[in-house]
């Protein structure tokens, strides 16, 4: 059994050398200790590269130059290189032909004491480049790979060699750029940047080591991000030849150094006078010279001087990043390139710089970005490889794409859907009562929804954005008729809360799915047939409660932020920041649109619990719901009841000595079954005495270690414990009076089994002879392994299953500590 990965949801870690575009349009970002590879086309995660075992700092995509000898006929492939907190870093190939595993690791570079914290590559020669890191260890390490061979086994493990290791003393550097001089293209020189506030030069003769030559001063805080750039071709011959360096600080400031030959700038600034003789300012220019003089580069042919050519100030907050426009082919067939110079801020912006061509000054030409209280600013920016595109990260994790518009360069930037995810832990997710839309909670204090629109996966909604992690999250059915979603969540905190659809949610899902829209009329008297739904939801300032906004065409002229009085009560100011503008989208929501506009109303809060939330679970009917908190003692071990026609408590249920780790009540309802950390697991059997609507049937102590999670198969007769113990067991209810039963249990696992989930489909292959049950286990490690329970039997597969919405293809929903949301699709004949 093998299932297909249709949808995966990750975002991009807070670093600033997290994000690479390459020439061929596939973006590399780093997610967590994954490699995720992005494709922009289709707003879609293609794979998730796992090797790092820390968080992914840095990564670049070589250029093919490097590797073009090893390149051969249908066997395209690319290279991707990533360094990471775990103090490596790994070469990987990306075979997009190679259709069962596209990707494969090539070489794992160790060397550094400290996380990698930036990495760039320099061509030497067709079948040999070099390769720069920088790290916390305060050292720089220049690796050298010579190509041995052809295909993607051209760059393995013993095709690399470290050359040179640069101490840079107590001084740790960020970032790190390398090109070749402009009339020496055998020499090198190397830029550095770091905690020093400065921009070391060092320079490689052919064959040679790096040494430093010079320092740029003129930072006044931290350098975060340098990028070069040869403008000599984009010129003209008649101009000198000069290399430019974008350096980025947390001052604030940009600057652009440039790098020319000496004859050459002291010939352009005299200039040349009828009679011969030298002008004027030619002397104050030797006497400058002498008295300060210039940062110099040395080769044995050419001196070059560094200078600052700009200050680039325009930004508020700190500069993240600075990269060049990539070379574009120009009207005569050559490679030109532009003088274009992409920045990212903290302040919330990305601008576009060029130098004015009459006065060679330069200016912040345009400026793209995102307002709003949830938008914290941006980590790094990149260039799209036709130079139309531009594509940002930002503090939430989330991807800001922008694109000309009519695909111009003339045009004016247009934002563009691209897909994000959880920038935290995911803790927990369930599917929604039509089985299509998922909810997922995380760490990261958001809960989102995710579904298709126009046959694409994304995310459609954030209803709540916390103040605490979360913990747990449970989907209620609203009732048979209502066709409404509802949900309650649980936190590091002992209250339970209680979210309804607005109407802007529920048209934006009705449009998703081409589906027909309710007009204003039709939503407005739904409204009040239903209690009066909400359009949207706003969140005070200083608050943690969504307060519900209501349409001003309702006839009681609206309600804001949860009080009467409509649009006087719902005005800018400090009350509701910002304001929320609920409305339906057609297509996928912008990044902007679902951190304020998305919003649920928070309809109740249920307090009783003695701790923080763990877990909870609605029965199959929605009309109760089952909760549990964390607990020490038998006493706040209870598993409290709740009705949700009224909210009030059922009451509470004793079987534990510790944390209950799950809960799930059977598909028929007629059971309730949970697991704890005390190893034990207990069955609550449903009763209509008028009583308690549950009571305990059974308490097994099932495992050597705690119980992490319980499955209920899809008939009621079966369910699954999974433990730390590194085992799955499956037992049958039993009869009144007769405790479960084991019936089987799986081979043991080498690590802990942190869940396991029963599929509500059966699957009879073929045979209504022959039904079996099949489960999904996730594991520590990361890994999911799927099994197919049969009656008296029980067999291993690969990878799969859980409850689906059509007829013959299950889908299967997994979440992780890798900030990552997965959905696997399996069809009858995987099965």
């Amino acid at each position: 059994m093998e299932g297909v990965v249709v949808h995966v949801s990750v975002g991009c870690n807070r670093v600033v050398n997290g994000l690479a575009w390459a020439p061929t349009g596939l973006v590399a970002y780093a997610a967590h200790n994954l490699v995720a590879l992005y494709n922009v086309q289709d707003a879609r995660v293609v794979a998730t590269l796992l090797g790092h075992t820390a968080r992914v700092n840095c990564l670049t995509w070589l250029p093919q130059a490097a590797y073009a000898a090893a390149q051969s006929g249908s066997g395209r492939f690319e290279v991707v290189v990533s360094g990471a907190a775990d103090r490596c870093i790994l070469v990987w190939a990306w075979q997009p032909h190679q259709a069962q595993q596209p990707w494969r690791l090539l070489a794992k570079l160790e060397g550094h004491t400290g996380p990698v914290t930036a990495i760039a590559a320099q061509v030497l020669s067709p079948s040999q480049f070099l390769l720069v890191s920088t790290a916390g260890d305060q050292d720089v390490h220049v690796w050298e790979c010579s190509l041995n061979g052809s295909g993607p086994e051209a760059l393995g493990q013993g095709s690399w060699r470290t050359v040179q290791t640069i101490p840079t003393g107590f001084q740790m550097q960020h970032c790190v750029a390398i090109t070749h001089l402009p009339a020496d293209p055998d020499w090198l020189v190397l830029a550095l940047g770091g905690v020093d506030n400065s921009v070391r030069l060092l320079v490689r003769a052919p064959g040679g080591t790096f040494k430093q030559v010079c320092s740029l001063m003129g930072h006044g805080d931290w350098v975060r991000a340098l990028d070069f750039c040869h403008v000599d071709a984009a010129l003209g011959a008649a101009g000198p030849r000069k290399l430019l360096l974008a350096s980025a600080s947390q001052d604030k400031y940009l600057r652009v150094w440039a790098i020319t030959l000496e004859d050459e700038e002291t010939a352009a600034a005299s200039g040349n006078q009828a009679d011969g003789s030298p002008p004027p300012a030619l002397d104050l220019i030797k006497m400058i010279a002498r008295y300060a003089p210039q940062p110099r580069l040395q080769t044995d042919k050419h001196t070059y001087t560094a200078v600052l050519e700009a200050l680039l100030i325009g930004h508020e907050d700190w500069v993240h990043s600075a990269q060049w426009q990539p070379p574009q082919v120009a009207a005569d067939g050559k490679l030109r390139q532009p003088l274009c110079l992409l920045s990212a801020s903290m302040d919330r912006t990305m601008m576009l710089w060029r130098p004015d061509t009459p006065t060679g000054l330069w200016m912040g030409e345009e400026s793209v970005g995102d307002a709003g209280a949830s938008n914290l600013g941006y980590y790094g920016g990149v260039f799209g490889p036709d130079g139309l595109s531009i594509l940002a990260h930002g503090f939430t994790g989330a991807l800001h794409l922008w694109r000309r518009e009519g695909d111009s360069p003339d045009g004016r930037w247009v934002p563009q859907h691209a897909l994000g995810g959880h920038y935290g832990g995911v803790v927990d997710l369930c599917w929604g009562i039509d089985n299509r839309c998922l909810l997922s909670v995380s760490t990261d204090q958001t809960t989102r929804i995710t579904t298709t629109c126009h046959g694409v996966w994304c995310e459609v909604a954030r209803p709540q954005v916390h103040g605490h992690d979360f913990s747990s999250v449970a989907s209620i059915p609203a009732g048979e008729t209502s066709g409404s979603y509802r949900f309650a969540s649980g936190s590091e905190e002992k209250v339970i809360r209680v979210f309804d659809a607005p109407q802007a949610f529920q048209d934006t899902l009705a449009m998703a799915r081409g589906e027909r829209v309710q007009t204003e009329s039709q939503a407005s008297t739904s409204a009040h047939e239903g209690g009066g739904r909400a359009l949207g939801a706003a969140v005070a300032a200083l608050g943690l409660s969504n307060k519900a906004v209501y349409s001003t065409h309702e006839a009681n002229g609206g309600v804001a932020s949860g009080m009467a009085g409509g649009d006087a009560y719902y005005q800018p100011g400090p009350d509701l920041a910002p304001n929320a503008s609920p409305a339906a989208v057609g297509e996928p929501p912008l990044e902007e649109h679902l951190a304020q506009n998305t919003l649920w109303p928070e309809t109740r809060k249920l307090y009783g619990h003695g701790d923080n939330l763990f877990c909870m679970a609605a029965s199959p009917c929605g009309r109760i719901l089952a909760s549990a908190c964390k607990a020490q003692a038998p006493l706040t071990a209870a598993i409290w009841l709740w009705n949700t026609a009224t909210w009030a408590d059922l009451g509470s249920l004793q079987a534990h000595s510790l944390t209950v780790t799950q809960l799930e009540f059977s598909p028929d309802g007629q059971y309730l079954l949970s697991g704890s950390r005390d190893r034990t697991f207990a069955v609550f059997k449903r009763t209509e005495t008028g009583g308690p609507p549950f009571v305990l049937m059974a308490k097994v102590k099932a495992h050597a270690r705690l119980l992490w999670s319980v499955s209920w198969a899809y008939d009621s007769r079966m369910f699954a414990t999974a433990s730390r113990d590194g085992t799955v067991k499956l037992w049958a209810v039993g009869t009144e009076g007769t405790p479960p039963m084991p019936v089987a249990s799986l081979p043991k696992f080498g690590a802990s089994v942190n869940s396991v989930a029963f599929s509500r489909q059966p699957s009879s292959r073929g045979s209504s002879q022959y039904i079996t049950h099949l489960l999904a286990v996730g594991l520590e490690t990361g890994s999911i392994q799927p099994a197919a329970a049969a009656p008296a039997k029980t067999n291993e597969c690969g990878n799969g299953g859980h409850a689906g919405s059509e007829p013959h293809v299950l889908r299967l929903a997994s979440c992780g500590d890798d900030h990552s949301v997965r959905v696997f699709e399996f069809s009858e004949e995987m099965c």
